[in-house]
């Protein structure tokens, strides 16, 4: 009778603690919850294995992550072979989405919930980011991760409402967000944040951000042990740095600008980008006086930014016609007027 009333005892611990974990889970107290189904798990508790596998994929914890996933298949539950999978393609799925941005392709696969109820000037985002990576360096990520969400939830409306100096100061937000994830033992939650960084970095037509962001998700996947797609990661990041190089020496350095603008306008398709690179090969072969290549490239950039609606674009093509002026290219300054 005694032996049984222990049984009876240990079945009941055994269930509270899977009931911990769920409640943890939902919570988003991934370690809380990984420490109540490892309980579940080792004594075989319904589909304990299956949750704690998924728990220690989020947690970045891949070995014993596979390991539980083998023994749920063995215990009658199929599905968590699956688990393994999804963990190795939601690292494809972010490189995938990142090789689109560094084409040029169009992104915008996600809107806020709702539109802004105050429209936050983009100095005090950026204050406030600056304060949250302060902490972030003194204190780690754990310490700040929620204040950085709760800044993100705050000002990620305006993306609606924005514009580059707008989406540049909510990626930066987001890019955080990631970063104080991995650095909270949340890989898994990391990612969504660094896609959505990218995704306005493009939108901001800002390629030092979107290098910064590729950089940062490359070293989470090297502290992951997933060496081949950290590789890829840096090597789109090294893509952008490239881009960000050749924006800031435009003008200054104009044969080495011209070589490495016809290089980036390979990646990109029609779009802002593709006008934006067109008009600063046009600046740089006037630059140069090669008046006739300077023509070329600003008729290509005109007709590339006909259906186009951006500030940024439209200066760029505003400086151009300056510059043509004031260098006594008269005709195409009348073009481009």
């Amino acid at each position: 009778m005694s032996e049984l009333l222990d049984d009876f005892e240990l079945d009941e611990a055994v269930e509270r603690q899977y009931h911990l974990g769920t409640e943890a889970e939902r919570a988003g107290r991934l370690r809380d919850a990984a420490v109540h189904f490892r309980v579940a798990a080792d004594q075989r508790l319904g589909d304990g294995a299956v949750r704690l596998a998924r728990v220690l994929f989020a947690l970045g914890q891949e070995p014993e992550a596979r390991h539980w996933c083998r023994q749920a298949v063995a215990d009658g539950f199929p599905e968590a072979a699956d688990l393994a999978e999804e963990n190795t393609a939601a690292r494809q799925r972010f490189l995938e989405h990142a090789a689109r941005i560094m084409v040029g392709a169009p992104t915008f696969d996600w809107v806020p919930s709702g539109v802004p109820s105050v429209r936050v000037p983009v100095d005090t985002i950026t204050a406030r980011t600056r304060a949250l990576r302060v902490l972030d360096e003194r204190y780690g990520g754990f310490a700040c991760h929620s204040a950085v969400l709760a800044h993100l939830a705050e000002i990620e409306p305006m993306i609606v409402v924005g514009d580059p100096p707008t989406w540049t100061a909510v990626a930066e937000v987001c890019e955080l967000a990631g970063w104080t994830a991995f650095d909270s033992g949340l890989p898994g939650t990391a990612l969504p944040h660094f896609a959505h960084a990218l995704t306005l970095a493009r939108q901001a037509e800002n390629e030092a951000l979107i290098a910064s962001v590729l950089t940062l998700v490359g070293r989470m996947f090297l502290h992951h042990n997933a060496p081949n797609d950290a590789h890829r990661a840096f090597q789109l990041g090294l893509v952008a740095a490239h881009n960000a190089w050749a924006d800031r020496r435009t003008l200054d350095d104009p044969p080495t600008a011209i070589t490495s603008l016809t290089t980036k306008l390979g990646t990109y398709g029609e779009g802002r980008a593709r006008t934006l690179t067109l008009t600063a090969l046009a600046r740089n072969h006037l630059a140069l006086g090669n008046l006739e290549r300077a023509t070329e490239f600003a008729a290509q950039a005109v007709d590339a930014g006909r259906n186009l609606r951006s500030a940024r674009a439209d200066d760029q093509l505003t400086w151009l016609a300056a510059e043509a002026r004031a260098s006594g290219a008269t005709a195409l300054a009348e073009q481009l007027s």
